[in-house]
């Protein structure tokens, strides 16, 4: 049985994966498990090929993918419906705001299942934050206090090499959109509309949400376009804060203490982005029985707790998530809000290629940046020809 995933581990993922196969074959000697782990980009070309494979290309039989892929794979009829393998398969435990994400839209066929899911956040070291703030909470409560807290990081540790106050969480050191997104949204605007007929990406608020978060690297507080190793981190003192959706656990690295708020606002409140990744079976297949077991597998909630500890993520089914919430206190109260106000993309078909129009958006103003050439009507004139091209794909797919 072939298993496609992705990095969940940045660069400790093939070690974090053969962990977890190890508990599955424990149970299940017989079952023989590969694992190809790819990048984000190589998998999203790849779900377009491998519904008509070459004789030499191999046939994976379970694959890992963001959310808001489903409807798309659906479509493009490579996603087995999980109803009809087994009838009896439920979604009853799980977390809300992932359910409909695992469904053909306007059906109950569930054609993926959910694994993990994580959620953005602003994590900072306080014993930085305690030298230019009184109250960090309040002061980064906002995205302008979040700017001015970074200019002032700047000028207090401006004699450390190699520092800068936000570390990229991107392992490419790009520019991600799915780190924008609570910026747009504390802006008022959206991807799409609630009907799925028309698009915000144009508008004056989307193109102000994705400039405040472009700030960051624009008056040099995030490194872009640099190896993540390359410069410091939250860990070695070389920053003070990063925007990510992964728990945060950096306290058992060097004894370095961490604290965590919501994203800042851009808005009148903090938006947060969650992001779910689902399995689910290839229709070709010829292990389904076998793949349907991994999936079940996954779920479990000693299973689902294990895993998502080996990658700071959260389970995504409720008595899993309970146990791992209510285990910290520190941990329960932190989420609560944050994920009281988490909003995720919409499982429709073109979601998938919108956020790939943005994130080729994002390469351009990341390398217009570093060579010195970006400018607020170059973002504005890419955002009007994607908006255009959004709005086509709206009538074409969703109209």
């Amino acid at each position: 049985m072939i298993l496609w995933v992705l990095p969940d581990a940045g660069d400790r993922s093939k070690e974090k994966y053969a962990d977890f196969i190890a508990r599955f074959k424990k149970e299940n000697p017989s079952i023989d498990v590969s694992v190809r782990v790819f990048t984000r980009n190589i998998l999203w070309r790849r779900m377009f090929t491998i519904k008509h494979p070459t004789y030499e290309e191999e046939i994976p039989d379970i694959i890992q993918i963001p959310h808001y892929w489903t409807a798309l794979l659906v479509r493009e009829g490579v996603a087995a419906n999980l109803s009809e393998l087994d009838p009896g398969l439920s979604l009853t435990n799980c977390l809300v705001p992932l359910k409909n994400h695992c469904y053909q839209p306007g059906t109950k066929d569930i054609y993926s299942y959910p694994w993990w899911f994580d959620v953005s956040a602003l994590h900072y070291r306080p014993d930085h934050l305690k030298l230019v703030s009184s109250n960090p909470a309040k002061d980064l409560s906002t995205w302008n206090g979040l700017l001015k807290i970074c200019a002032a990081l700047r000028e207090k540790f401006k004699d450390v090499p190699g520092y800068y106050p936000v570390q990229n969480s991107d392992w490419r050191g790009s520019l991600s959109m799915r780190h924008a997104l609570p910026c747009v949204w504390g802006k008022g605007a959206d991807l799409v509309s609630a009907d799925f007929k028309n698009t915000s990406v144009g508008t004056r608020a989307f193109k102000e949400g994705l400039r405040a978060y472009i700030n960051l690297a624009l008056n040099d507080y995030m490194p872009i376009l640099r190896e993540r190793g390359s410069l410091g981190t939250m860990a070695s003192g070389k920053a003070s804060l990063i925007l990510s959706r992964k728990q945060g656990s950096f306290n058992a690295r060097r004894g370095v203490q961490i604290r965590t708020l919501p994203v800042p606002t851009t808005g009148t409140s903090s938006q947060a982005y969650l992001s779910g990744m689902n399995l689910f079976i290839n229709t070709l297949s010829q292990e389904k029985k076998n793949a349907l077991k991994f999936i079940k597998f996954c779920a479990r909630p000693e299973n689902q707790i294990a895993y998502a500890s080996m990658i700071d993520a959260f389970p995504a089914f409720e008595d899993a998530f309970e146990r791992v919430a209510f285990a910290s206190p520190v941990r329960l109260q932190t989420y609560s809000n944050i994920l009281a106000s988490a909003r995720t993309l919409p499982n429709i078909t073109i979601t998938g290629t919108i956020m790939e129009i943005l994130k080729r958006i994002l390469a351009l103003c990341a390398t217009q940046i570093v060579a010195g050439k970006f400018s607020a009507s170059f973002l504005d004139k890419q955002l009007d020809g994607a908006a255009k091209e959004i709005q086509q794909l709206l009538s074409i797919y969703e109209g």
